[in-house]
């Protein structure tokens, strides 16, 4: 079962994005680490609501998509991500690699402290969620991405 987004995973996945060089070679994919780091932050922004997204599945498509690949089965390398996080659509990079750092840093943060009650943003796939399912989410996704670096 995935871990889920606590202090402790927090401050794990914060010292592994302190680990990331920007000139790390991807083991698959085709974004480099800057373009990897707005992704991310577009996926934790989109949990806060600030990015709407689009929402592609049914509520009980959503339902059984939430349980496989939260739950159960890891993120398949190359898999395509919704146009409002990739960064060759719709996602616009203008930071450097260290204020693309700090900003998920930030946002990283932000989602730990947030409480149980707070009404997330909808995701496009799995539709709403709650803290503990977007927590699931956001660490098997932020841990992907990292192992994507070899970090």
């Amino acid at each position: 079962m995935p871990r889920k987004l606590d202090n402790q995973s927090t401050s794990e996945l914060m010292q592994r994005f302190e680990n990331l060089q920007e000139d790390a070679t991807p083991l698959w994919g085709k974004m480099n680490p800057t373009q990897m780091l707005a992704h991310c932050t577009a996926a934790l922004k989109m949990a806060f609501g600030e990015i709407p997204a689009k929402v592609r599945f049914s509520p009980w498509k959503a339902s059984i998509a939430r349980l496989l690949f939260i739950e159960w089965f890891p993120f398949p390398k190359d898999s395509p991500t919704a146009p409002e996080m990739d960064p060759n659509k719709k996602l616009k990079i203008t930071s450097s690699f260290e204020e693309e750092k700090q900003t998920l840093l930030n946002h990283l943060s932000r989602m730990n402290n947030t409480k149980s009650d707070y009404v997330f943003g909808m995701h496009p796939l799995f539709r709403q969620m709650n803290r503990k399912q977007w927590g699931k989410l956001i660490y098997k996704h932020l841990d992907h991405h990292l192992r994507q670096f070899g970090v």
